[in-house]
């Protein structure tokens, strides 16, 4: 019996190499003219390939589905794979799993050669744009005329972020004319744009802090971490976790805001005591040594202090505390997000009603299973999507190799 796997994305060269390495005949299609490509962008080179505290609640989506993913492939369980087919991982203090090497390329190399010695037959540039029941089996009809056949197919063709490594919306159509609902897209953790010209002066600068995104006034999420000033917007992964809620706030119509803390937990009188210990200090580097030197001044402007020339002595009692307003609370308004081209992954998909939640095999076209990012599941950034992938497609491949072959788990995966 025959498995076809439509994408060679993270999920489909997984289900590739587990099903190959058990004998069942695989055929993997991609429309690139190689396999892989996104995976080389992950983690800025580097390849957050999982996380190990990594649960249902880090993901947007049916928790039974994702539980149940989880529960079969957990992440130690994927690491322990991925290491028993040479690829060495250095987990760090949040969990975050990284290859040994450092680099995204090491990841790619180890699924695409161990499907290869498997006996994975891949087909390159064959972009699927049919898939049609055929007795019990498919018959799945690419582009440029070329034909396969197959008695299951995963569809592991990925989302519609980085088009230009392949996303797009060719999979949903597959679905969709299979009956699939498909819940609306969105980009994800992307960056967020705001008026340019309230940061065009802080672009580059990097600095931890504490941002709240608001949703027609009310607060809708909060994140810690690096935030990074862009041309037109706010970048960094703070920001770019608030990329889903800004999309689905803006889908509904509300207006959003994002509100700056770079310094959490400060306490009420800091200015006060900032302004009495440095006197003689001006407004144009009041607040250096908090902050770099050019957001302090966009801070101190935003509080509506000037000059700068303007010495610490000099505040009135609502200046400084218009300064720690502007210091703990400076809110933009959000127009926006990067969209897909800029976006690591989807939000929304083929939605997961239309697939069982205990191997993801098709409610609508028996024998026909999907993984990864086509589906209505996102998660939060930290090697969560990755895990996804890994464990979606081990989902759907553990029944096509029951299926196929009697067997009910792969040699080499301990849940």
């Amino acid at each position: 019996m025959r498995a076809a796997i439509i994408g060679g994305g993270a999920a489909g060269l997984f289900a590739a190499c587990l099903l190959a390495r058990e004998g069942v005949e695989t055929l993997l299609l991609e429309k690139q003219p190689r396999v892989g490509r996104k995976l080389l962008s992950t983690g800025n080179g580097r390849c957050n390939l999982s996380n190990l505290n990594a649960s249902p609640a880090d993901y947007h989506g049916d928790a039974r589905h994702v539980r149940a993913a989880l529960e079969a492939l957990p992440p130690r369980a994927a690491v322990a794979w991925f290491e028993s087919i040479g690829l060495l991982c250095a987990p760090d203090e949040a969990g975050r799993v990284y290859p040994l090497s450092n680099q995204a390329a090491g990841v790619l190399d180890a699924l695409r050669l161990s499907a290869a010695e498997a006996g994975a037959r891949i087909e390159t540039e064959f972009e699927v744009v049919k898939l049609l029941r055929r007795g019990k089996g498919f018959r799945i009809l690419a582009a440029d005329g070329r034909s396969a056949e197959a008695d299951f197919v995963l569809a592991a063709p990925g989302g519609m972020a980085a088009p230009k490594l392949g996303g797009g919306p060719g999979g949903y159509r597959l679905l969709e004319e299979l009956g699939h609902r498909i819940e609306p897209r969105l980009p994800a953790i992307a960056a967020l744009k705001t008026d340019p010209e309230a940061v065009r002066a802080l672009k580059g600068i990097r600095m931890h802090g504490e941002l709240t995104l608001l949703c027609s006034g009310r607060a809708q999420r909060r994140e810690a971490g690096e935030i990074l000033f862009a041309e037109s917007g706010v970048s960094g992964i703070a920001a770019m976790q608030l990329a889903r809620e800004v999309n689905l706030a803006m889908h509904r119509g509300q207006r959003c805001a994002l509100r700056l803390n770079f310094l959490p937990g400060a306490p009420e009188d800091c200015i006060e005591r900032r302004a009495r210990d440095l006197p003689q200090r001006t407004m144009e580097d009041f607040l250096s040594g908090v902050v770099p030197r050019r957001l302090g001044q966009v801070l101190v402007k935003q509080a509506g202090v000037q000059p700068l020339s303007l010495r610490a002595e000099e505040l009135r009692p609502d200046q400084r505390r218009a300064i720690r307003d502007a210091l703990t609370g400076w809110t933009l308004d959000v127009r926006g997000t990067l969209g897909f081209d800029q976006a690591q992954v989807t939000c929304g998909g083929a939605a997961l009603s239309g697939f069982r939640p205990d191997t993801l095999e098709s409610r609508l076209a028996p024998g026909l299973f999907a993984a990864g990012e086509v589906l209505d599941v996102d998660g939060d950034c930290g090697g969560f999507n990755l895990q996804w992938a890994w464990a979606s497609a081990h989902l759907a491949a553990r029944e096509i190799l029951r299926r196929c072959t009697g067997k009910t788990n792969f040699a080499g995966v301990q849940p």
